[in-house]
């Protein structure tokens, strides 16, 4: 069984942006309450419903904040957020 791998690396944030924007990724993550959620998201707009879809200046803008990052959750219909420090697994690879 392999080790997870660590969020210190300086392309963890990149290597989650790139697959948010290629497809639909599943992240496993802590939320701020501490509980555990699983959630299938994209940054794709192909399969984004139209009406979800923001502004061109208001989708870079919020897609990225600091140490979080907002996509859309295709289960639910919504955007949805979470921090990059609370990833526990993206496209089933472990991260501590």
């Amino acid at each position: 069984m392999s080790q997870p791998l660590t969020k210190d690396n300086d392309d963890f944030k990149t290597n989650i942006l790139d697959a948010l924007r290629s497809d639909i990724a599943t992240v496993v993550f802590t939320k701020a309450d501490g509980s555990e959620r699983t959630m299938h998201c994209t940054l794709v707009e192909s399969k984004i419903p139209s009406d979800k879809i923001p502004k061109s200046n208001e989708a870079q803008a919020s897609s990225t904040v600091g140490s979080a990052v907002r996509a859309f959750d295709v289960d639910k219909g919504e955007w949805r957020s979470f921090r990059f420090d609370s990833v526990k697994s993206f496209n089933g690879v472990n991260y501590v």
